[in-house]
């Protein structure tokens, strides 16, 4: 389990911590069955309050990627494929979704975008 927070990101912590753990765990980087630390350990690590990790941690369980048990832990819940997919296309939409709006508030024409993200997907191979 890898988190990187950002200071200067306009997202709070809580959701740094959702989204990176949420896309290790759709990727299989945090395999089915798998246990998290504690709570309070990654707070610790991360130099962060409790609070924003708790939020990060019920988010995961609301949405299905980890399960608690209360005195034995939180652990990544085993995901169908179809969930696992429908669980990456939704998050891409959403990201996806707020940079074409960005872009679309910049003056910047469909034709524009998708060669912009053609050109970002190709520099990436």
């Amino acid at each position: 389990m890898d988190i990187v927070l950002s200071q200067k990101s306009d997202k709070p912590i809580y959701t740094q911590i959702y989204e990176q753990l949420a896309a290790q765990i759709m990727s299989g980087e945090l395999a089915a069955g798998e246990k998290l630390p504690p709570i309070r350990t990654v707070a610790v690590n991360l130099r962060v309050s409790v609070i924003p990790v708790k939020q990060a941690w019920e988010q995961l369980e609301r949405e299905g990627f980890i399960s608690t048990a209360v005195g034995r832990g939180s652990f990544v819940c085993e995901l169908a494929h179809h969930e696992i997919s429908d669980k990456r296309n939704s998050a891409a939409e959403d990201l996806i979704g707020r940079d074409v709006k960005a872009c679309r508030e910049m003056g910047l024409s469909l034709d524009e975008i998708l060669a912009i993200v053609k050109k970002s997907y190709s520099s990436e191979e």
